[in-house]
């Protein structure tokens, strides 16, 4: 693939995630086993978990908002408490590392790909367009982290990958779609975790929708 496809295909990208929010890489020493690293690039990829720890400091009423009302106090303070920082990065967590689990064969490759660049530009992408505060170590893309990320958006290889990240409308489409696909990607990323909060709480899951 030659550099200027890269960069081509790395726009389609960040265009697309335009509508997210990030969080920064968390701390795994070098000599850290492969199914921890993949766990600590996933969280770096999808940082829902900030995501949703600023919307709840903007709006007292999420995730529920004009809808907070057809519920109880108890209840929307269970919402936000299963919804908290640190819940959804523990949750996160333990889904990238049973997809390593469940992955072997592909799981230095996944590896490869997100910590090659892939993860960062991603993350990054998706706080620059929350309007959030770029981490203090944000650099520009080397050529490398951004055939890394052409790599992850369109390689087969990493199908099953994107398919359990939420991102698998990365691949393909035309650039014209970006912004309606960037509203699904942020509604698959947080789905999850909005159905098992309203389960965890009691409330009607139709609330939701």
């Amino acid at each position: 693939m030659s550099d200027s496809m890269a960069w081509c295909l790395a726009l389609v990208v960040f265009g697309a995630l335009a509508l997210l929010a990030g969080c920064a890489r968390l701390p795994v020493a070098e000599t850290a086993a492969p199914r921890d690293r993949f766990a600590s690039a996933y969280v770096e990829l999808l940082p829902v978990a900030d995501m949703m720890g600023e919307a709840a400091a903007r709006d007292p009423r999420w995730p529920l908002a004009e809808k907070a009302a057809l519920v109880s106090p108890a209840q929307l303070g269970c919402m936000r408490q299963a919804l908290a920082p640190g819940q959804v990065q523990a949750a996160q967590l333990q889904l990238a590392l049973d997809y390593a689990d469940a992955h072997p064969a592909t799981l230095t490759a996944d590896i490869a790909v997100l910590e090659g660049g892939a993860a960062r530009l991603i993350g990054q992408a998706m706080r620059a367009g929350a309007g959030l505060k770029a981490p203090a170590s944000t650099r520009p893309a080397s050529e490398g982290e951004m055939r890394a990320l052409a790599q992850f958006a369109t390689d087969a290889r990493f199908a099953d990958l994107r398919q359990a990240t939420g991102l698998s409308r990365l691949a393909g489409g035309s650039p014209s779609a970006d912004d309606e696909r960037g509203k699904d990607i942020a509604r698959a990323l947080t789905v999850n975790f909005l159905t098992d909060a309203f389960l965890r709480c009691h409330i009607p899951v139709k609330l939701l929708y």
